[in-house]
């Protein structure tokens, strides 16, 4: 089990410091402004599709906390000094 982790991980294969600037390059860069909304709004839809239509609540549930990470990533960065 300790090597699936491992290998997920992205921390262990990859520097903190590279880590944190993909991050704040996506947030900045391709999460805000219009693409953003976009991603926002097909997770959000896809969200109300797999738990309302499809009745897979867990599914749904995902798409949502997608949406919300999209939705508020940047501005928690920009508000905690990362961006």
């Amino acid at each position: 089990m300790e090597g699936i982790t491992t290998k997920i991980n992205p921390l262990s294969y990859m520097e903190s410091d590279k880590y944190l600037n993909i991050w704040q390059y996506l947030f900045a860069h391709i999460l805000s402004g219009f693409w953003g909304r976009l991603i926002a709004i097909i997770f959000l839809a896809l969200s109300i599709y797999f738990g309302v239509r499809r009745r897979s609540l867990q599914l749904g549930a995902i798409f949502f906390v997608l949406a919300l990470c999209v939705t508020y990533g940047a501005p928690a960065m920009k508000l905690l000094g990362l961006i």
